[in-house]
C-alpha cells in the first residue's frame, strides 16, 4: 500500500504534519516526529501525538490513584515495551517515581525515546535499552529490583514460542510488596477479535487457515500482506490468554487487586463509550458476577485483560 504524500513545517512553538491534506500539530520536535514518520509511515505518525494524555491518563490514571493512597513514594518502575515513549512521559511526570528503566525490542522506538530523553529532559529516566526478543528471555536486571512492573499492549505481541519464560521475567524482577500492571491485552478467549483483524474467531485458527480468513474478511486491510508478514512475531492477532499474563509458578506468591484498583470489569464499565458496549453492560455483567462467584478472574469474560497483581512480602 503506497503511503500518502505528508509535509512537515516547523513554526517554533509547534510543528504541523500534513497528510492527505489534513493538519496535526504536535509539541515534539522535528526531528522526533520524522523519526516516528520513518517508523510508522506518514497516516499513523498522529495518532502518537496525544498518546501520553489519551493512553496514559485512560490506563495508568487509575493505578496511581491506589498506589498514591497506600502511601507510594520513590517508586523504581520497569516500563515493559516503550514503544513511542508515551507512557515513559507520563512516568516521568508522577511524583510517586523516583526512577524509570525501559526498553524496547524496536531498535528504532528505541531510539526515538532516547532523543526525547534528552530534548525534553526526562531526568527520571535512568535507561532506555533495545533488547532482541531473545535476550528479554533473561532481562539484564537483577531479582525484585523493580517496585512497579508496567507491560501495556505488549504480551500480545511476544513470540508465541518462550511467550511464557518471557512473562516469568517481568515477575522475576518484581520487589516484594511490589505491583505489576498487565494492561490494554486483548484476550484470545473472547469470540470476537478485536486488536488486529477484526473478525471473530480469527485467533482460534490455525495460522494459514487464520490467514485465508483475513485476506477474505478484510481484503482492504490485508491486500499485499504475505502469509510471512501476517505470522512474524509481533503481529499481535493471536492475542493472549489470562494464564499467558501470569508466572509459571502461579499465583502462590501473588494477591489479585484487579478489582480494588478499578481495572477488570469495573475499568470495562466505566470506560464503555459506544452505544453497543454500553448496551451489552447488564449481560457482562452477569457473567463476570458468575465467573467472580466462581473464584475465576471476571476479566475472562471481557474483550482486553486489564490485571493489576501485588508480589507478596515487602511494604
Amino acid at each position: 500500500m503506497t503511503e500518502p504524500a505528508y509535509r512537515l513545517e516547523d513554526l517554533g512553538d509547534r510543528r504541523v504534519l500534513t497528510v492527505g491534506g489534513r493538519e496535526y500539530s504536535t509539541a515534539y520536535s522535528a526531528r522526533v516526529v520524522r523519526m516516528l514518520v520513518e517508523r510508522k509511515g506518514p497516516a499513523r505518525a498522529p495518532q502518537y501525538f496525544s498518546f501520553k494524555e489519551t493512553r496514559g491518563r485512560l490506563f495508568l490514571d487509575p493505578l496511581f490513584a491506589y498506589l498514591r493512597g497506600r502511601g507510594a513514594r520513590a517508586l523504581e518502575v520497569l516500563e515493559v515495551g516503550c514503544s513511542f515513549g508515551h507512557i515513559t512521559e507520563y512516568l516521568a511526570e508522577r511524583p510517586e517515581v523516583r526512577d524509570i528503566t525501559t526498553f524496547d525490542t524496536d531498535p528504532a522506538f528505541a531510539d526515538i525515546v532516547r532523543l526525547k530523553v534528552e530534548e525534553m529532559r526526562l531526568g527520571r529516566v535512568r535507561e532506555v535499552r533495545f533488547l532482541s526478543n531473545d535476550e528479554t528471555r533473561q532481562l539484564p536486571y537483577p531479582d525484585r529490583k523493580f517496585d512497579l512492573a508496567l507491560v501495556l499492549g505488549v504480551v500480545e505481541h511476544l513470540p508465541v514460542r518462550g511467550r511464557r519464560q518471557i512473562v516469568d521475567e517481568y515477575y522475576r524482577v518484581l520487589a516484594p510488596g511490589g505491583h505489576i500492571a498487565i494492561l490494554d491485552t486483548p484476550n484470545r478467549f473472547f469470540p470476537l477479535e478485536t486488536h488486529s483483524v477484526g473478525l471473530p474467531l480469527v485467533q482460534w485458527l490455525p495460522a494459514p487457515l487464520a490467514f485465508a480468513y483475513a485476506k477474505l474478511g478484510r481484503p482492504r486491510r490485508f491486500r499485499g500482506v504475505d502469509y510471512a508478514e501476517f505470522v512474524a512475531d509481533g503481529t499481535g492477532w493471536r492475542n493472549a490468554s489470562l494464564a499467558e499474563c501470569l508466572p509459571s509458578s502461579g499465583l502462590e506468591e501473588l494477591d489479585d487487586v484487579t478489582e480494588e484498583v478499578g481495572y477488570g470489569w469495573r475499568f470495562f464499565r466505566d470506560t464503555a463509550r459506544s452505544r453497543s458496549r454500553r448496551s451489552l453492560l447488564p449481560a457482562f455483567s452477569l457473567v463476570c458476577a458468575g465467573l467472580r462467584r466462581l473464584g475465576s478472574s471476571p476479566s475472562l469474560a471481557l474483550p482486553y485483560l486489564n490485571l493489576v497483581l501485588r508480589k507478596r512480602g515487602g511494604r
